[in-house]
């Protein structure tokens, strides 16, 4: 066990990082974690990284290494040598390095690009607004602990004027709610809903957020992102208790149907109350329905704040999702692009290979032409010597030979040659198909990239 504990320092001294307090808490490559749980029995290397033993042997199977078999250490107290199971090799890069003392889920790049990106508008947002408000005043709003009230608005932001007349003419149910698209609320919060909608889509302008509401609810954009966002009051729901009138009538028409009865008629049960009361809390909840890694998409009324106290923070999520959103977007975009270029590298490298194949068949047939022009010109010269004792069959051969070797002629002639060859445009001064960064990489995939 001595040895076992010698073989941890010597790990760690090689450059992991070890709390003060003694608890490691590192990351390994796969290979030095191999060598730390067949040298070290795994209860105790999860003493020191502060983990369960449990948790410890699923980092292990997450990164595909094997952990000795129970049984394993007795044997070798006992003096044995029992046989370790080697460590796979895999080409996996995501496995590679391994997180100890907490579990790091690998993330997209181009979802780490965008968060950053949301953040740093965000931010930006933050200094802007501290720049135009006086010290004092950002001090007392930012608590989130201040009770704040807004006054009730006459006249609402322009945006939202088209929402606010819907909202106030909608007709209320039997349990005294009003929606419309965007916000599902009690009756007797419409004018708080009103007032909060206002001063949000205010503090929004200033951020350069235009709000709009529409058969589809209500929508924060950054032309051309957008996001919706709903306003809702919670509710709860309790069984109804008949009111004296309610049991008065309930219990008539009992009566009626027992009458009938007994007159052999049917009359049908009927219900004077309904089964359930639903309960509205006054407690507002905004949400932004969207979705940004890590990003804050809910705000309510809680203890000690409400959503008038949080219109700032509000305000800040709502420019993170649209930032968020655009980073996506623009990083979409830039990933069609780079795909839509190298489609476009590869079907010129592709037209390029087409007209080699073209410049080598031309080759191979001036080729063959002029070793047949030379074969006829050998035969004819050979048949020289005896066309006087020739037959009339020989002397068309040798004449066909003599046409045939003329055509062959023609067609080597340099200014024939030329000809076709800008006709086929195999060697232009201009090549369209040139590419300067040179050949493209072939598709990672069989689909593509």
């Amino acid at each position: 066990m001595q040895k076992s504990k010698a073989t941890i320092k010597s790990v760690v001294k090689d450059g992991l990082a070890v709390k003060r307090s003694g608890v490691m808490k590192r990351t390994f490559s796969r290979q030095e974690l191999y060598d730390l749980v067949w040298s070290t029995p795994i209860a105790t290397l999860a003493k020191q990284f502060d983990i369960s033993d449990r948790g410890l042997a699923k980092t292990c199977l997450r990164y595909h290494i094997p952990v000795p078999s129970r049984g394993y250490w007795a044997k070798i107290e006992a003096g044995q040598q029992p046989t370790k199971t080697p460590l796979w090799k895999l080409e996996n890069p995501a496995l590679e390095p391994v997180h100890i003392g907490g579990h790091k889920p690998a993330v997209n790049p181009y979802v780490a690009f965008a968060t950053q990106k949301a953040a740093e508008a965000v931010e930006q947002s933050k200094v802007e607004r501290k720049v135009e408000r006086k010290q004092a005043d950002t001090a007392k709003e930012s608590s989130g602990k201040t009770p704040v009230v807004l006054d009730p608005v006459r006249r609402p932001h322009a945006s939202i004027s088209g929402l606010v007349t819907a909202l106030r003419s909608a007709k209320a149910d039997d349990h005294g709610e009003v929606s419309v698209p965007g916000i599902r609320i009690h009756k007797s919060s419409v004018t708080r809903v009103i007032s909060v909608l206002h001063h949000l889509v205010i503090a929004l302008e200033s951020r350069n957020v235009v709000v709009d509401c529409s058969d589809k609810g209500i929508e924060a954009a950054i032309p051309p992102d957008d996001v919706r966002i709903e306003i809702s009051e919670s509710r709860s729901r309790e069984k109804h208790n008949p009111t004296p009138a309610e049991q008065k009538k309930h219990d008539d028409h009992e009566r009626r149907r027992e009458a009938a009865q007994r007159r052999g008629q049917w009359l049908y049960p009927e219900s004077f109350w309904p089964e359930y009361d639903y309960i509205y809390s006054g407690k507002l909840t905004f949400e932004i329905l969207n979705w940004a890694d890590g990003a804050r998409k809910r705000w309510g009324d809680g203890k000690h704040q409400s959503l008038e106290s949080m219109l700032d923070a509000i305000t800040d999520g709502v420019v993170f999702h649209l930032a968020y959103d655009k980073a996506r977007r623009e990083e979409r975009e830039e990933q069609e692009r780079r795909r839509q270029h190298m489609a476009h590298r590869r079907e010129l490298h592709k037209k390029r290979q087409e007209r080699e194949a073209k410049r080598l068949a031309f080759l191979r047939q001036l080729a063959d032409y002029q070793k047949e022009a030379a074969d006829l010109r050998a035969t004819i010269a050979q048949s020289g010597s005896s066309l006087q004792h020739a037959g009339p069959e020989y002397l068309k051969m040798i004449a066909w030979a003599e046409q045939r070797l003329a055509h062959l002629e023609a067609q080597n002639r340099i200014d024939v040659l030329t000809s076709h060859l800008v006709t086929q445009n195999l060697f232009p001064d201009i090549d369209d198909l040139a590419d300067p960064e040179g050949d493209p990489p072939p598709p990672k995939y069989s689909w593509g990239d």
